[in-house]
């Protein structure tokens, strides 16, 4: 380096996302607790200035004494010090962080150097401020709350600047439409910059994608605000439809409206002699709530369909059903059974799966638990017919091909996979606005990560991250999104504590979806808890013993049971999954690392050269560095059965 040029400081420090730390050369510093990240945050957020001792210990240890909050302060800044050495300062009754020390994303984007993340073509959508620290205490829940919506606020201001100025300038026009779109990135409400992109995409003569957007703000309005379009919005658009020379520019196409599969919940009240003539209404609707939790279809609320005959002529033109659900409560060997059937309606009525459990009176009221685990086993009978339907009900339609790509996706075949590849940003770019095509999206970035198909790896990570960021902005209460972007923090990130949080945020959106128990064990068995993992999977597999993507979620067992010491049952398990699913690539490694800690050297021939066939440059240090283990001892041993079976060291 020259003489008189700046040094860079000796630490970087996240907190956009998970709060994280790295050293100037690109190392990352493991940082201790919660706690002790979340008063990093505190501090280099307060920019230098001192923050006093008892307002840190308030925020941070509400719940504990003033003995004991102070103690757990010093212990928290004790670890801060050996982790970042000088950065936290103490000054008497005060604590600072020496901005000096240090680069901070937050700090950087508001003072306006470089651009804000989910604004530019490429970028990642920006992820929360101290991502997965909610929950502390209220104190510092509000805080963290605060400091969010003033983050959003002074980048909302600096994007909307920006955006005024690009505007004004017609050389600059795709500048300024990025600009835009970087606007509602921030705020999905913001009005002006949906007038913006109309303005702009009228002014390059594309009247119709203006309109489009107009659509698009008032799905946006009505989402996030329950209000409609202010009056200076609803008068853009009205010009916009009723152009200057109607002789040569004819209006635009209408936008399509897109429907979800319609399923609809029918009480069957008289189906039993004796049965509560309620009971089985109360059942119905119970499971209308539970069906409405998954995101794939529209759930027509039971009274609307009392006493519907589905053989009447007119009962599917009026209700544009797809599916219905019939539950009835039945009296059976001197007890009552709920019975709940799922009924195709693409043609002729027709019954494609049915079950039944006991209720227990004792309980009182209606069994949540009973109903949730019937309606459990609908959704992938749904997502099974439909995917593979010979022929789709609304071809172009983007939650139509979002299922109809899933098993694409979970065939694990190179041309089958990249064509659910095309299928999904297809689906995204149809209707962006789509929470489950952004989540599957994201997903299929993840799996071409792990079989080693991605061309620029750093660019797929990327892409999954602003994917299942996106989903999860644009559906909050979806469960399924909730999940994939908790598989991403751990599989691709490493970030299990992040992982964690948004996994069993999935659970507690839907407990009875079966796809994200199956995702969460796999992350609790990458932290080193393979017990729990196993538990997961059980509970994954009584709410969807024959899960259609089960060929790939089943692998969960074989790697828990070979990072718990369970050789023999992963053995058994891996090699039935792995004749199910023989593209998989990740499926081989667990069965060959027991194989190779069992001593059957020999049996484990085979599936290497397997292995090696689908991935050629496969070996154990490559794969140990980007696995996402969690704890040393759990790479270590994995590490030495792939070795005692023969795998390549590398």
């Amino acid at each position: 380096m020259p003489d008189g040029s700046p040094s860079a400081p000796p630490l970087r420090v996240a907190l956009l996302g998970p709060v994280r730390a790295w050293e100037a050369d690109g190392r990352e510093i493991a940082l201790p607790t919660r706690r002790a990240r979340a008063l990093l945050g505190i501090l280099l957020l307060a920019r230098g200035r001192p923050v006093g001792r008892p307002r840190l210990a308030a925020l941070l240890w509400e719940r504990s004494g003033e003995a004991e909050a102070r103690a757990s302060l010093r212990q928290a800044v004790l670890g801060l010090s050996r982790a970042l050495g000088d950065l936290v300062r103490r000054d008497g009754e005060s604590l600072r962080a020496d901005p000096a020390l240090c680069e901070t994303d937050v700090l950087e984007l508001l003072a306006g150097e470089g651009s804000i993340p989910g604004t530019v073509p490429g970028s990642s959508a920006m992820a929360p401020l101290m991502d997965g620290l909610e929950g502390i205490g209220e104190a510092f829940d509000e805080w963290l709350a605060t400091e969010r919506e003033a983050l959003r606020v002074a980048l909302k201001g600096r994007q909307a600047a920006s955006l005024a100025a690009l505007e004004a300038d017609p050389d600059r026009r795709e500048e300024a439409l990025e600009a835009a779109r970087g606007l509602l990135a921030l705020d999905p409400a913001e009005e002006e910059g949906w007038r913006a992109l109309m303005r702009l995409l009228a002014a390059a003569g594309n009247r119709a994608g203006a309109l489009a957007e107009y659509e698009r703000c008032k799905a946006a309005l009505r989402r996030v605000v329950e209000a409609e379009p202010a009056a200076e919005t609803q008068a853009l658009a009205r010009g916009l439809r009723a152009p200057a020379r109607p002789a040569l520019l004819p209006p635009p196409p209408p936008v399509p409206a897109e429907r979800r599969l319609r399923v609809g919940v029918m009480p069957l009240r008289q189906a039993g002699a004796g049965a509560a003539p309620q009971l089985a209404l109360a059942y119905a609707q119970e499971a209308a709530l539970e069906l409405a939790r998954y995101r794939h279809f529209d759930v027509l609320e039971t009274p609307a369909l009392e006493d519907v005959d589905l053989r009447a002529p007119g009962t599917l033109t009026a209700f544009a059903l797809d599916y219905a659900v019939r539950v009835a409560v039945r009296e059976e060997w001197g007890g009552l059974r709920l019975q709940v059937s799922l009924v195709d309606l693409s043609g002729p009525p027709r019954a494609v799966w049915s079950g039944r459990a006991e209720i227990d009176l004792r309980a009182g009221g209606v069994d949540a638990e009973v109903v949730g685990r019937l309606v459990a086993r609908l959704e992938p009978v749904i997502l099974h017919a439909e995917g593979t339907r010979p022929v789709p009900r609304r071809p172009g339609e983007a939650s139509e091909i979002v299922i109809r790509a899933m098993p694409l996706l979970f065939s694990m075949e190179g041309g089958s996979f990249h064509r659910a590849g095309k299928m999904l940003a297809d689906a995204v770019t149809r209707e962006p606005e789509n929470a489950m095509a952004a989540a599957w999206a994201a997903q299929w970035h993840v799996f071409q990560i792990g079989q080693g198909w991605a061309p620029d790896p750093g660019a797929a990570l990327e892409e999954a991250e602003r994917l299942a960021v996106l989903a999860m902005s644009l559906d909050p209460e979806s469960a399924e999104a909730a999940a994939i972007y908790g598989h991403v923090a751990s599989f691709l990130h490493k970030d299990f504590d992040s992982a964690i949080h948004y996994l069993d945020r999935s659970l507690e959106l839907n407990p009875h979806q079966a796809s994200s128990w199956a995702l969460s064990a796999a992350t609790q068995a990458y932290s080193g808890h393979p017990e729990e993992a196993l538990r997961r999977m059980e509970r994954y597999r009584a709410l969807a013993p024959f899960h259609p993507h089960d060929r790939i979620l089943g692998h969960v067992f074989t790697t828990a049971y070979t990072l718990g010491g369970d050789f023999a049952k992963a053995l058994a398990f891996g090699q039935r999954a792995v004749r199910a699913a023989p593209g998989f690539v990740n499926g081989y490694k667990p069965v060959l690392s027991a194989l190779g800690h069992l001593g059957m050297q020999q049996e484990a021939k085979p599936l290497l050269a397997a292995l090696l066939r689908i991935e050629p440059e496969f070996n154990v240090r490559g794969f140990a560095e980007t696995y996402p283990f969690r704890r040393p001892e759990d790479r270590e041993a994995y590490e030495l059965g792939l070795i005692l079976a023969g795998a390549p060291r590398g």
